[in-house]
């Protein structure tokens, strides 16, 4: 048995039976978490303060230390006040933050004593070199599959199991997403690789057409991040042109956080897409998607647009070459055009590259 101390905390690393675990000097079982779990209450956040039932929230960031621990955690005040600050401000990144907070909510407050409630520190399950290998792998990988969860590699982290999860990714990172307490906290439920409404994996065939991402800002900054299957959300009546109380005008509604989301642009990525596929039968399967989200809506450009993928689709039905499906007819209105492509500029100020305005240039040419 050792002692160990650690930006203010002490802990006695115990081993049981080969295995180890630390126990913070209160007495806490620490048990090492993944990055990007999320929790409430104790070890890692308070319970019962500043009321009886108060249960604060925690999440682990993606950094891991040399030295085992998550670099980057997050506290969340509890429902209580959080209600009481009327959806902003209860979300805090340090330390600081945290005091800031109580020293102005609770003048009278023992700061030494509420930090030696809970632990700070959160050992990792996984070391930062054993991070930086997993990162290399599934960096190669293209496709994503299923994986179990005792890979004999050791180094998933995904609560789903799919070690092709984006959130394993070291390329293109996502924003910070808000604290979830509902499906997040389910097991088996990973916000980066799961559908809100059928539970599922997702596909990252053909750069994702198939699944929808809500990247509304919600809290402090932080988007919802959310991800549906267009079908599962088409099928559920929360996305494309809905009627009702609803009122989806080719749009995405997310059923976590209300927010709607304008589909135009992914119809217009589906087209991206679809610039780089050989086979006439993934070009009809992806463009089906975009007539699905795009029919029955009032927005001129998505009329524009609708009109642009049936006319692709009807040159392959009639066994047009794939080469000239994208030619598109001289007698169209070069407003249209103009129209278009705007938006095909706000696509490549989200994801800058030539192959946005390849397949704008292909569409008008």
């Amino acid at each position: 048995m050792s002692g160990k101390k650690e930006a203010g905390e002490i802990y006695t690393v115990v081993a049981i039976n080969g295995s180890t675990s630390r126990v913070s000097e209160t007495g806490l079982d620490l048990y090492p978490v993944s990055i990007n779990d999320s929790g409430e209450g104790l070890p890692y956040a308070p319970v019962d303060w500043p009321n009886a039932g108060d249960k604060w929230c925690w999440k682990a960031g993606k950094r891991v230390s040399v030295s085992g621990y998550i670099k980057d955690r997050y506290l969340y005040l509890p429902k209580r006040l959080r209600a009481l600050k009327e959806g902003k401000g209860y979300t805090f990144r340090s330390r600081p933050s945290i005091e800031q907070y109580l020293r102005s909510e609770f003048p009278n407050v023992d700061i030494n004593g509420f930090f030696a409630s809970f632990s700070w520190m959160i050992p990792a399950k996984e070391s930062a070199s054993s991070k930086d290998m997993k990162e290399k792998l599934t960096s190669l990988e293209t496709k994503m599959e299923p994986s179990p969860s005792d890979s004999p590699l050791g180094i998933i982290t995904c609560k789903a199991g799919n070690r092709f999860c984006s959130s394993l990714t070291a390329e293109n990172p996502l924003p910070e997403t808000m604290f979830c307490d509902v499906c997040c906290t389910e097991p088996g439920f990973c916000r980066d690789c799961c559908c809100i409404l059928c539970c599922k994996t997702i596909s990252s065939d053909y750069n994702g057409y198939s699944y929808i991402r809500c990247e509304a800002r919600v809290v402090d900054g932080y988007i919802c991040g959310h991800i549906a299957h267009v079908d599962c959300a088409l099928r559920a009546y929360m996305a494309g042109t809905v009627g009702g109380s609803i009122g989806l005008d080719a749009e995405y509604f997310c059923r976590y956080c209300d927010s709607k989301t304008d589909l135009l642009l992914h119809a217009l990525k589906l087209l991206n897409i679809c610039a780089s596929v050989a086979s006439s039968t993934e070009i009809e399967k992806i463009l089906n998607v975009g007539v699905c989200i795009l029919r029955g809506s009032q927005k001129k450009s998505a009329k524009q647009l609708l009109h642009r993928i049936e006319s692709i689709m009807a040159k392959l039905m009639d066994g047009a070459c794939i080469e000239d499906v994208f030619k598109k007819e001289s007698s169209v209105d070069s407003t249209e055009n103009d129209q278009l492509g705007l938006l095909y500029k706000k696509i490549e100020l989200e994801s800058p590259g030539k192959r946005n305005y390849l397949a704008y240039n292909q569409c008008i040419s």
